[in-house]
């Protein structure tokens, strides 16, 4: 034994002295298992007490004293040469009693002799104090005691009454006289505490008296022009800048974190008087010396706190170091009671205090500051609401909705509903006033006191762009640089032990760590060493996985390298840290970009993979001459480089018409820092909104229930376990702990955890884990086509041209050079292709084209682009004079080339067949155009159309006196190429698994609507034989025209279509949009009816992808899937967003695969619903251990006054409970997805029933053991007593058949609850295949049964199970063991269980354990469920998959 020899461990049960020895329903030993009186039996060695008397005369003679001559008989009973006054007041017969706590009737109480120890006979143990007096008064020849003989503070001397049994009633407890040292010190402390605290509070008071007077005053006068207004931060902004920088306009803005823009607002001072009741809030704060020494004493206090409660721990095992040190409960007088209500009543007061620090730790700090105006203090809060992001909202009960108003009431009023940051002001080398907030630098404005991140306006027009294409003076950088700050987002990393200092910073952990106290102070500590090294992995576990996130952020985020910057006219070499808004760089291959630049010259191929998840590089064109409006969202995008990509090529361009000539690849910075596009993606990473999840919110009753019944638990120890308020104070403590386990972080954790693991296994790199459990309750994916579903490159399939004579369209071909002449020249040149180093580079559309047309690149080009026809064609070499770039709003491109062959200049535009239908001339559009579109658009071809024109000079030189408009206007049609759209080999296998697995697909695609219906329909997005009406409108203000697509039949009305249903219970008919039909459907409101009835969604620009997206998310958990691009907001937008890129990581969605599939997102949902099942089945587990802890062990130890043994409660916490958890979580995915998600609701039927199921059927078995146990002969007349053992000897009361039964059929119990929540096949993998898990449970489960079925043993003499004394296994005959056994306190001096019986109880737990198992196969996972689910399905989101 752990405590073997150790006395304190006795003492510390002593506790149990004064337990009710007796069960309240049933007299102990007196019948038998046929109702028979037991037989007596003789109890030797029994201690008698003491007798008194007034007057030793009256003692019986055996009993009468007799001394030496030398000696006198004093009142302590003995003889001694001198009756002291230390000896006298050791007197038996006052039971430890003096002064006014002693009866007047035994003051004058002495003792007799003592009374040797005696044998009975017959001893009944419902009657032992009866028969003890009997058998001591005949020893002592008392004839009738019955009326001369009392008994101690019940029938004292008088009358017949000649003498008094002592024996004494509980001995009082020692208490402090709290003026020991140690109470002192604790006095001084905590006073002089409390005294600075006050004095602070009243000095803080006084002194910001002024401060918020002022505030109070500015702020009503602010009334009509609010500083934090849009308007006031402009007009404030042009006066603060007036004749600062004349070269550059600044516009400042304040932070507005809710709409998660650089560029908002906020009031600095509504803080104090709430002039904005939403947006981020400044408060200024200095510091003080009174407050510092104030905020460190708290601190100091805590820590003395916790010291002290390791002093009382050391002091309970004896290790106080000098005098003290082998001394047990030296502080307390070495009662073990008063060291236990002592360390109960510290640890309550440190446990308030923990938390009290942990709810004021975001302005704890603040509040020992002198609060001042923002523009006037050493720091600034920034004070931000937090809104919390709701996934899988629930239709909340009554109850439900009562606990999250009370909980929301409650999380307001401590200040939990937003985020404090406090920032140190600092000052720039000039002397400027700044803070950095969210890696955003906020200048004081000297003339409106508010700090606000300046952004630089560099200009909205091209020509405005161009101009400053000589770059920056020295001076205009160092103000610049001065007002925006270094070109560089730091994302600081914590250390290890930094990072653990974080993580540990929670409740839970709190909760956890004020637990093992209990434990370790308890002799528990074994266990407690057990725990915490579980805590301790769990967090580690944590930890490495956020580090390891953390430093792949901070890869992507960081970067700094040099780079040509033209200042004063000269080129220099500048660290990229250095660059500000204005910056004219020189951009060179293999460059890193780390800033979002305009390009002005010059032509560049990005690699974007990283930032957008685009799979292809990008090519980028310099911005015109012209004075048209530079729009980043638009066509300024293919003229933007952004921070966080790499350059993989650059052109220079020498000879250009429209754009600027230079023998470098020029650029202009626009944004730095967290300004440009990365910088606020990574932003958005480092600084989330809280994600809440219906299990957040059902917790909360979860927590309330488990408290309730720990509060039952402890009023049931109360009722039932008649003992002192400590032992029960710390049994509801444990019961709490077993209840609320301290290992359920770890479990809920580690299923996320895991999950991660295996997606990266599988190239699904997360830089988001918690939205792994948001994955695994996809209900909606939305997907791109081209590129997702589709081959990322087309196949050319053909061309159809107009004859320019007839007007009319000539027969197809598949031959692109048997065309005409100004086709082919078209095909050739009107695209971005560029060459990198042999590699074809641009839209992947582009890309075949130009394979198609047989041509190459001249990579030595005197204008944007030269072309080098197919040497068939004798079309001679092209020249790309001038190009307009591809954008979304006109849906077309064109382009000015001049055939060398005849000196011509032509233009060429390309687009969309409706596109170019518009800007056609009439008569060179066949009559049947749209029909003929149409068709090859069913056929799921994607088609492009040609015009031409040739103009009318032929000077390269003059082209670029014409606009867009002007080029293009007139144009002839020439024609339509044709490429086939295949699907990827496993798309439709990919749309199969997901319809299995409950997931809606829906296409959002920028192509045309009849391609994507006939991609959908190949792909089975859209079932067989389903109709489908297209709802098309040429602009968002007109009517939307339906259209049955198979048919061309126009509808009238859809809605007969859409009422007629199918087997399945669905509509029959499937819808299709375009993009002006949408934005027709979210204008009038019949999106969110047409919703779930609209499978795929043409022509869509990005910014529709994303309102498409953002209405899915309102109804269901939505994912999207995308190759990245035009699909990047959306991405971000989504719940779960996953990006198809061939980078490892990409921080424009959570998830990026690089395996470019669509079962990527398969595979993603597979492993995120099984991580989800397994955290769930994690906590069903724990769960259940805490009902089984809790529960009837609990209930029958109260009542029986009986305990598992050490080791065995060791096994089970340590082991048992400890194994089952890590082993749970190592069950890999279903192969396939289920046909329903794995619930996320800890309420929901699922989690109720299996719960419930497991806890009822274990605690009508329970209770059946203890009915079968009062039935056997061996067991009655052989109950535990607590009037028979030594109750001190804790780890010893399972030495009785009570203790054994329990033991054995709780610890199959909670072997048996791994077993039970490892089934769940539908999302994990089959339960036989964890054969980690499996091993370990037939480990276990051999091993209980062994130490139960073996005779005795070493094992289970071990764990005191089926074993007994020596001499007592002799008797049984058995063999006497070799080994040291310490005795049993019963009177039997064993607890082993007849071999029958054993035989009986063994089938009896396998019996309990069949009959869970069948609870979980047939009706939480089987047949019955099935049925249930069938007659009476859940509220979930019907729509057809």
């Amino acid at each position: 034994m752990g405590f073997r020899g150790l006395a304190k461990q006795a003492a510390t049960f002593a506790l149990f002295a004064s337990v009710s020895a007796s069960q309240l329903w049933h007299d102990v030993n007196r019948y038998d298992a046929h109702g028979n009186e037991c037989l007596y039996r003789e109890k030797s060695d029994v201690v008698c007490s003491r007798l008194c008397v007034t007057d030793l005369s009256s003692c019986p003679t055996s009993l009468q004293p007799s001394c030496p001559d030398n000696q006198s008989f004093c009142a302590d009973g003995e003889c001694h040469d001198e009756c002291t006054d230390d000896i006298q007041a050791q007197n038996p017969c006052h039971c430890s009693r003096s002064g006014s706590k002693l009866p007047s009737e035994a003051q004058n109480l002495v003792p007799c002799l003592t009374i040797p120890n005696v044998t009975i006979q017959q001893f009944h143990a419902w009657n032992s104090e009866e028969d003890i007096r009997i058998a001591c008064g005949a020893e002592a020849n008392i004839t009738d005691q019955s009326k001369t003989v009392g008994v101690w503070d019940k029938n004292w001397i008088g009358g017949d009454i000649e003498a008094v049994w002592a024996e004494c009633p509980a001995a009082p407890t020692p208490n402090y006289k709290y003026n020991e040292s140690y109470w002192i010190a604790t006095y001084a402390v905590n006073g002089a505490l409390a005294l600075l605290i006050l004095v602070w509070s009243v000095y803080k008071g006084f002194a910001e008296q002024s401060v918020r007077a002022a505030t109070l005053n500015k702020t009503s006068g602010a009334e009509n022009h609010r500083p934090g207004s849009q308007e006031s931060i402009v007009a404030d902004s042009d006066s603060n800048i007036k004749g600062t920088n004349e070269k550059s306009t600044v516009e400042k803005a304040m932070l507005n974190l809710p709409s998660d823009s650089p560029a908002g607002s906020m009031n600095t001072d509504s803080n104090f008087a709430g002039v904005l009741a939403e947006g981020t809030n400044l408060s200024g704060y200095r510091n003080h010396i009174l407050g510092t020494v104030s905020v460190w004493s708290i601190g100091v206090c805590t820590l003395l706190w916790i010291c002290l409660l390791g002093v009382l721990t050391a002091d309970y095992y004896g290790k106080l170091p000098g005098w003290r040190y082998g001394k047990d409960f030296s502080l307390a007088f070495e009662s073990d009671y008063l060291l236990l209500a002592t360390f109960l009543i510290l640890w309550g007061i440190s446990f308030i205090i923990c938390v009290s620090l942990f709810i004021l730790k975001p302005y704890l700090r603040n509040y020992f500051r002198l609060l001042t105006l923002p523009a006037d203090g050493q720091y600034v809060c920034a004070v931000r609401p937090l809104n919390e992001i709701k996934v899988m909202e629930d239709n909340a009960n009554k109850l439900q909705r009562s606990i999250n108003t009370f909980s929301e009431r409650l999380r307001t009023r401590l200040g939990r509903d937003k985020e404090y940051t406090t920032c140190p002001i600092e000052k720039t080398s000039e002397g400027r006033i700044y803070f950095t907030y969210q890696c955003t630098r906020y200048v004081l404005d000297e003339q409106t006191q508010q700090y606000a991140p300046y952004e630089f306006d560099i200009g909205t027009s091209h020509r405005r762009l161009i101009q400053q294409a000589d770059g920056l003076s020295g001076a205009e950088v160092a103000y610049r640089l001065e007002l925006v700050g270094p070109n560089f987002i730091e994302v600081k990393v914590p250390s290890i032990p930094a990072a653990f200092v974080r993580e540990f910073v929670s409740f839970f952990y709190l909760y956890q760590l004020m637990i093992l106290w209990i434990y370790y102070v308890y002799a528990y500590w074994q266990v407690g060493l057990v725990d915490t090294g579980v805590i301790l992995l769990s967090a580690s576990i944590k930890v490495a996985l956020r580090v390891q996130s953390e430093r792949r952020l901070k890869q992507m985020a960081e970067q700094e390298e040099t780079t040509p910057v033209k200042r004063d006219g000269e080129w220099l070499n500048v660290s990229t840290r250095d660059l500000v808004p204005g910056d004219v760089i020189e951009v060179t291959t293999g460059a890193h970009m780390s800033c979002d630049c305009v390009l002005l010259s010059g032509n560049a191929i990005m690699n974007e993979s990283s930032l957008t998840g685009e799979p292809l590089p990008i090519r980028k064109f310099p911005v015109r001459i012209d004075d048209s409006h530079y729009n980043v969202a638009e066509a300024g995008k293919m003229s933007t480089l952004f921070a966080g990509t790499v350059v993989s090529q650059v052109q220079p361009v020498t000879k250009s018409t429209d754009s600027l000539e230079s023998d470098r690849v020029l650029a202009l910075v626009r944004f730095t820092g967290t300004m440009s596009d990365k910088g606020q993606l990574v932003r958005r990473i480092l600084f989330p909104n809280p994600i809440s999840f219906i299990f957040n919110e059902q917790m909360r009753i979860v927590v309330c229930i488990l408290v309730l019944y720990s509060i039952f638990v402890m009023i049931m120890a109360t009722y039932l376990y008649k003992g002192n308020s400590v032992a029960i104070a710390f049994y509801g403590i444990f019961a709490i702990a077993q209840l609320l386990s301290p290992l359920l972080p770890a479990a809920l954790v580690i299923g996320q955890s895991v999950a991660a693991t295996r997606l990266r296994k599988k190239k699904i790199y997360c830089v988001d884990p918690q939205r792994i459990m948001t994955a695994g309750k996809v209900q909606v994916l939305c997907a791109d086509k081209t590129g997702t579903l589709t081959r990322d490159n087309l196949e050319h399939y053909g061309g159809r041209c107009i004859d320019p004579a007839t007007g009319k369209f000539v027969e197809f071909t598949s031959d692109l050079l048997a065309t005409d002449r100004l086709f082919q020249q078209a095909v050739a040149s009107c695209h971005a292709v560029a060459d990198l180093n042999g590699q074809l580079i641009g839209n992947p559309v582009d890309i075949e084209q130009f394979r198609a047309s047989k041509a190459t690149i001249d990579p030595q080009p005197e204008y944007l682009d030269a072309i080098q026809t197919a040497p068939d064609t004798n079309l001679g070499k092209i020249h790309v004079v001038r190009r307009f770039q591809f954008v979304h709003a006109r849906a077309s491109m064109s382009v000015v080339i001049l055939d060398e062959s005849t000196g011509k200049l032509h233009v060429f535009v390309k687009g969309s067949f409706e596109r170019l239908k518009a800007i056609s001339s009439a008569r060179s559009v066949p009559a049947d155009y749209d029909e003929a579109c149409a068709d090859l658009a069913r056929e799921g071809c994607y088609v492009l159309a040609f015009a031409h024109k040739t103009l009318d000079t032929a000077d390269p030189a003059r082209v670029g006196e014409f606009t867009q408009d002007e080029l293009e206007s007139g144009c002839d049609m020439l024609g339509l190429l044709v490429f086939k759209n295949m699907l990827k080999s496993d798309t439709a296998q990919a749309i199969a698994e997901l319809k299995h697995g409950s997931t809606r697909t829906v296409m959002i695609t920028g192509d045309t609507a009849l391609t994507g219906i006939v991609i959908a329909r190949q792909c089975g997005m859209i079932p067989e034989n389903t109709r489908v009406l297209l709802g098309e409108c040429k602009t968002p203000a007109d009517e939307i025209q339906w259209v049955d697509v198979d048919t061309r039949e126009p509808v009238a009305d859809i809605q007969p279509h859409l009422a007629e249903l199918g087997s399945d219970g669905f509509s029959t008919t499937e819808l299709a949009v375009g993009g002006a039909a949408f934005e027709r459907l979210c204008a009038t409101g019949e999106i969110d009816t047409l919703l779930f009835k609209i499978r795929v969604f043409a022509r869509m620009k990005p910014t529709h992808k994303v309102e498409c997206v953002e209405h899915h998310m309102k109804y269901a958990v939505t994912a999207m899937c995308g190759d990245g691009g035009n699909d990047s907001l959306a991405l971000r937008a989504a719940h779960v967003g996953i990006a198809l890129s061939d980078a490892e990581a990409s921080i424009v969605s959570p998830f990026s695969a690089s395996n470019r599939s669509v079962m990527s997102c398969v595979e993603l949902l597979r492993q995120s619903r099984a991580g989800l099942a397994t955290s769930f089945a994690n906590f069903t587990a724990l769960i259940c251990y805490g009902q089984v802890m809790s529960g009837m062990l609990k209930m029958a130890s109260f009542y029986f006054s009986i305990s598992l043994t050490e080791n065995l409660w060791m096994l089970i916490d340590g082991a048992i409970a400890t194994g089952m958890m890590l082993t749970i979580s190592l069950s890999g995915p279903a192969e396939r997805l289920a046909p329903s998600r794995p619930t996320s609701r800890i309420l929901g039927p699922q989690m109720l029933a299996s719960i419930g199921g497991i806890v009822m059927i274990n605690w009508v078995f329970s209770v059946m053991s203890y009915v079968w146990l009062f039935t056997q002969d061996w067991f009655r007349c052989n109950e535990q007593a607590a009037s028979e053992v030594n109750l001190n000897m804790w780890w010893l009361l399972g030495d009785n058949y009570e203790s054994s039964i329990l033991s054995f059929v709780c610890t199959y119990q909670v072997i048996n609850n791994g077993l039970l929540v490892n089934y769940g096949y539908l999302h994990r993998a089959k339960w036989y295949k964890n054969y980690t898990l499996l091993t370990l449970w037939a480990f276990l489960i051999a091993f209980i049964s062994y130490m139960l079925l073996a005779d005795p043993n070493r094992v289970g003499c071990a764990f005191r199970l089926n074993c007994g004394t020596p001499s007592a296994l002799e008797k049984l005959g058995y063999k006497s063991p070799s080994w040291y056994i310490e005795p049993y306190i019963n009177v039997i001096q064993h607890n082993v269980i007849p071999r029958a019986a054993r035989y009986k109880l063994w089938g009896y737990c396998l019996g309990n354990m069949a009959a869970t198992n069948l609870w979980q196969i047939f009706v939480i996972n089987g047949p019955v469920r099935r049925l249930l689910q069938k007659k009476k399905p859940l509220r979930r989101l019907k729509v057809k998959l």
